[in-house]
């Protein structure tokens, strides 16, 4: 018996015991698939023992689903038919709206199961099917008490998971799938925003070792090091995951980002190299001072035309970015989301710094601040407020969550809400939970990422 075949029969023994001990009706697992539907199947020896044992599994109350062996042939022609797949794929199950698929390249792709969202974006989801279901069993451990009810505070007031249930269960799921890269990546993301940089680099690591093509992850890494006070590690990390968008909108916002990053650089004395350059300089004749100032008076030229290069490359890519900036601006403003205007209109006039639209929404969101900070003043002491003293941008990811979905098309069509968009994307979004046979869905909002 090969190593391979003997893991993912151990995997299915603790699948059997983990729904045999979870509560009564919120796993549903079907028998064994019949032999020769089995055999004619063309899945692969070592993944089809688990159809071998459980046709079909309704995880959590039916919010994930791993289709009985019937389903994958139409689940798969109605994709493709949509536009949703890539030649080789096969559904095989479904997360909320959308879908779990097995992919023929899972080198490229950076996992065996790939989850693909309404909208086409495909994320690498879990190293194999069986620990994705061993994964899913475990998070749905951390959610649900012993009677099937939602476990005491999960939620926060706004009814998404809160910070720290988020992570119980992202963790739970590693522990079972370490090398799921998309619970990697919402735990990085996760820790970013609570301003644990270093924990989130490390989980970065990780997920890019198992993951290299993974945009996002990519993305995220330069947030990270763009928090961390490293703009020129930024710039490399937003470069590529320029280089690895496919969609225009999102390449334009990671060169945004790039832009941005180099703002910071060029402004950062000493920091044209992040290294021999950023040291002190040793007292000497006046002249060596002269030959550093040119030093870094051209390195700081140098950053201008790479940053002038990169914005020209962002407008090459999505011509409307400025014009969907001030939408998203415009619309955090009426939704008074300080945050994320202040990070959308900064990302703007990093790109184009003299758009007039942009700098005319400055006093508004001036005015905006000044509320905040009056509002805050009289309800809660800052030493109250865990967030008190976060940068923004770790704070909101509605710049990413805008970019994923955005698209070169006409002012009209690019004026879109800033929470739009498919929940399990990497920076999230609500939709409507999902009910399963007749009853109410358990499903909690999911958390902004």
């Amino acid at each position: 018996m090969s190593e391979e075949r003997r893991r993912v029969l151990n995997n299915l023994d603790r699948i059997e015991d983990r729904l045999r001990d979870a509560p009564e009706g919120l796993h549903d697992a079907g028998g064994p698939a019949d032999a020769r539907a089995l055999a004619a199947s063309g899945l692969a020896p070592d993944v089809a023992l688990l159809w071998a044992t459980y046709d079909g599994i309704d995880l959590g109350g039916g919010e994930a689903r791993v289709y009985p062996l019937a389903e994958h042939a139409g689940a798969t022609e109605a994709a493709a038919a949509d536009g949703r797949l890539h030649p080789g794929d096969r559904v095989i199950g479904e997360r909320g709206r959308d879908l779990l698929v097995l992919v023929a390249d899972p080198h490229a792709e950076g996992a065996d199961v790939v989850l693909v969202e309404e909208d086409g974006e495909r994320l690498p989801c879990a190293s194999s099917v069986d620990r994705m279901v061993l994964a899913l069993l475990g998070e749905f451990s951390v959610l649900f008490d012993e009677d099937g009810e939602y476990q005491a505070d999960l939620f926060g007031d706004d009814g998404e998971l809160s910070p720290a249930a988020e992570r119980r269960m992202l963790r739970r799921h590693l522990d079972l799938d370490p090398d799921a890269p998309l619970a990697r990546f919402r735990l990085a993301q996760s820790l970013r925003r609570a301003g644990e940089l270093r924990g989130a680099a490390q989980e970065l690591r990780q997920l890019l070792r198992r993951a290299p093509d993974f945009v996002w992850g990519h993305l995220e890494l330069g947030r990270v090091r763009l928090g961390d006070g490293k703009p020129g590690d930024a710039v490399a990390a937003f470069r590529k995951a320029a280089e690895l968008a496919a969609e225009p909108g999102l390449r334009a916002h990671c060169l945004a980002l790039a832009c941005l990053a180099l703002a910071g650089l060029s402004e950062k004395p000493g920091a044209s190299a992040q290294g021999s350059e950023g040291m002190p300089e040793k007292p000497g004749p006046s002249g060596h001072g002269a030959k550093a100032m040119s030093e870094k008076t051209g390195a700081s030229a140098k950053a201008g035309a790479e940053r002038a290069a990169l914005a020209a490359a962002a407008l090459a890519a999505n011509p409307m970015f400025a014009a969907a900036q001030e939408a998203a601006v415009r619309d955090a403003l009426e939704r008074e989301d300080a945050a994320a205007a202040d990070e959308q209109l900064t990302l703007g006039l990093a790109v184009v710094p003299g758009h007039l639209g942009l700098l005319a929404l400055r006093p508004a969101l001036a005015e905006l601040k000044a509320r905040a900070a009056d509002g805050e003043d009289d309800e809660v002491d800052d030493e109250d407020d865990p967030d008190a003293d976060m940068d923004p941008a770790l704070l909101d990811d509605d710049a990413e969550r805008v970019a994923a979905h955005a698209r070169p098309e006409p002012p009209a069509k690019a004026d879109l809400a800033p929470g739009t968009g498919s929940a399990s994307s990497p920076y999230g979004g609500r939709k409507p939970a999902k009910s399963s046979g007749g009853r109410q869905s358990r499903r909690p909002a999911r958390s902004r990422g």
